[in-house]
């Protein structure tokens, strides 16, 4: 009998390893982060509202903003009427009043705050129409063929509207984009605070929870990203969790209620952690090799990956990447850090499944004349100086 027992719980745990989910939710999609793949999906391309996730393209832009110097996160916002009679979840603004676009973005990633997309929104583009405009430009530059915005928050079209048309994305198109905001420095750290509070110490303090807290704080790993909820959407969440090497990215759209939400969720996110893992490959603080370099101070370039190389494979496979490297033999002086000086392939049975830049890890100036003499002097005499 307990052998019988013993050989029933282990076939009982091989099943449930790679059992589908069975969720509620009318559309759900299962992404994984580190060669973004989609490993499960429930009616992925079908339209649907999605309220406040709307805002994860927000970030985007504000995002790429940043990046590029548009503005800082320092930078005063002048709030306007039109940001201030936003319903819904917001922190009060009032015509006028100014505030940073930092406590802006995090009172947008944790309070779901609508003026303050607006508010951003404006500051971004001079208008909100014209924001949302390059939103949808946005959209279609990364591939989401079936999502349309007509304001920057998600609220209703009923009671915000700022371009024609039908607001809608799907479970897949979410996913991906979640996977772009991943990639946007800030966008991890905004997405995982609990709590904020806008206007310290001032009239009109507010102290922000976020309204992903159910998942954030129920959930072995997660650390994010962003709920939504309208009576036209249903209750919808874009989640994403993290474990060893692996994050998992998972969209589920059209629940009935908070808790239905929740559970298909975990449902969807535990599929992937029980059937998938993720494996380091190559380590972005880790030397790859020592490079050649001509006419430089130095003669060794290190070059490393840009980033952590990971590949997600199915747990239990016999299959391990193989690594390539395409770096040239010598590298020309002069050479900044960073600089891309060549690429990282992982194949399996020669199909690339990842790949990464290769890197400069330092920077090397361009050698002085006397350098180059003395090297020249150096060969003349047989002996080898790069």
């Amino acid at each position: 009998m307990r052998r019988f027992i013993i050989l029933a719980l282990i076939f009982l745990l091989g099943v449930t390893s790679i059992a589908q989910p069975l969720i509620n939710s009318p559309a759900a999609v299962l992404l994984e982060v580190n060669n973004g793949q989609i490993l499960w999906e429930k009616n992925p391309e079908e339209k649907r509202q999605i309220a406040s996730i709307t805002k994860i393209m927000t970030m985007i832009l504000v995002l790429e903003a940043l990046e590029r110097g548009q503005f800082s996160l320092d930078d005063m916002v002048t709030v306007s009427e039109d940001s201030k009679r936003q319903g819904g979840s917001q922190i009060w603004l009032e015509t006028g009043e100014t505030m940073s676009v930092n406590d802006l973005l995090y009172s947008l990633a944790v309070g779901s705050a609508n003026d303050s997309a607006v508010a951003l929104a404006e500051f971004h583009s001079g208008s909100e129409s014209a924001f949302v405009e390059k939103m949808n430009q946005k959209a279609l530059e990364l591939g989401l063929t079936s999502t349309h915005f007509i304001n920057s928050n998600g609220l209703p079209p009923s009671s915000h509207r700022v371009l024609e048309g039908e607001h809608y994305s799907t479970a897949k198109d979410v996913a991906l984009m979640t996977f772009y905001a991943y990639k946007l420095p800030s966008f991890a750290k905004l997405v995982s605070t609990y709590e904020y509070t806008v206007r310290p110490n001032q009239k009109g303090e507010v102290v922000l929870y976020n309204y992903n807290k159910l998942f954030l704080r129920g959930y072995p790993g997660a650390d994010g990203v962003k709920t939504g909820m309208i009576e036209a959407s249903g209750y919808c969440l874009s989640g994403s969790a993290i474990r060893d090497d692996l994050r998992l990215i998972a969209v589920v759209l059209g629940a009935k209620s908070n808790n239905e939400r929740y559970k298909d969720i975990v449902r969807v996110l535990d599929y992937g952690f029980n059937n998938y893992q993720g494996i380091l490959l190559a380590d972005k603080e880790i030397m790859l090799k020592e490079v050649p370099v001509s006419h430089g101070k130095k003669d060794k370039l290190l070059v490393y990956p840009r980033a952590n190389l990971q590949v997600t494979l199915k747990k239990g496979t016999d299959l391990k990447p193989d690594l390539e490297m395409q770096v040239s033999d010598y590298i020309k002086a002069p050479v900044k850090k960073g600089d891309i000086v060549g690429l990282l392939r992982a194949k399996i049975d020669a199909e690339v499944v990842a790949e990464m830049e290769v890197v400069a890890g330092e920077e090397i100036e361009k050698a002085t004349l006397w350098q180059e003499i003395s090297r020249s002097f150096y060969q003349l005499l047989g002996i080898n100086k790069v």
